[in-house]
């Protein structure tokens, strides 16, 4: 089993192309964006491991304020300016909001 996900939509929310960990056919990718107050999200993504990092940085901090490892990551979709993590079929749902500045809109997480 793998990450489902459109490299396509991918690109037009971080508006840059991935930087690839190793080779190509390892699935190993780091997307990244940086907005105009200086807030840096990065996702790390693990295809073939379905894991996915994901972190929000600001300049002014050493630390990040956001730092989550997703595990069971299935799908990766996007709607409009938010990306949609889905994991373990449908059960844990993360959306990231990129505009008018980065936020996390929803986490759900179902017992």
């Amino acid at each position: 089993m793998f990450i489902q996900f459109s490299e396509y939509d991918l690109l037009e929310l971080f508006e840059t192309e991935p930087v690839v960990i190793g080779e190509y056919e390892a699935g190993m990718c780091i997307y990244s964006k940086t907005d105009d107050l200086g807030f840096k999200l990065v996702l790390t993504i693990s295809v073939y491991e379905n894991e996915c990092l994901i972190s929000l940085n600001h300049q002014s901090y050493s630390v990040p304020i956001v730092d989550l490892k997703l595990k069971d990551v299935i799908k990766i979709s996007r709607n409009d300016n938010r990306m949609i993590i889905h994991c373990d079929n449908s059960k844990k749902q993360l959306e990231v909001l990129f505009k008018p500045n980065f936020s996390f809109n929803e986490i759900m997480i179902y017992s």
